[in-house]
């Protein structure tokens, strides 16, 4: 299963290269998901069973952020995780809209960043600079194995949101 957004950038983290978004402080995102079969017809997320989707996120000092000439891929270097921030304190939202034709959202509030009374940080990633601050959204799909009833597949699709201090 793979994730792709639109107008997304590329980031390469530890070598592994996934899509990510800018968000500014204070903005809040609403993104529509769309599950595919591999021939791109419309997964039903009801067959087996129904699917579970839920959403979290973490938070990562930076040690180095560089960005290729052309501004489309950020690589970044030595990620140290900060302590758990606890979920209640910010707004991360997923669901189905429509489980038959595989339609979902995944909602990023606008508490993600830079709510210290919450004990969230300040998220800021900027050019070079050392000590910033990533949060990594990941979407956890979870739905019967098709090879043995009794077990779930899980898949984490990591999503980065490249989350900009203003």
């Amino acid at each position: 299963m793979s994730l792709l957004l639109n107008g997304a950038k590329t980031m390469t983290i530890a070598g592994t290269r996934m899509q990510c978004l800018e968000i500014y402080t204070g903005e809040s995102y609403t993104l529509p998901i769309s599950f595919t079969d591999a021939n791109g017809n419309a997964a039903n997320a009801l067959v087996p069973n129904a699917w579970a989707l839920t959403a979290s996120a973490n938070f990562y000092t930076i040690a180095n952020v560089v960005y290729n000439e052309s501004n489309t891929e950020v690589v970044l270097g030595n990620l140290t995780q900060l302590a758990n921030v606890p979920s209640a304190n910010y707004t991360i939202q997923t669901a189905f809209t429509n489980a038959q034709t595989g339609t979902a959202y995944l909602y990023i509030g606008n508490n993600i960043t830079n709510n210290p009374a919450n004990g969230v940080p300040n998220v800021t990633l900027a050019n070079n600079t050392a000590n910033s601050v990533l949060c990594l959204v990941t979407l956890t799909v979870s739905k019967q194995s098709s090879a043995n009833a009794s077990l779930a597949d899980i898949n984490r699709e990591p999503l980065g949101f490249i989350v900009r201090y203003q």
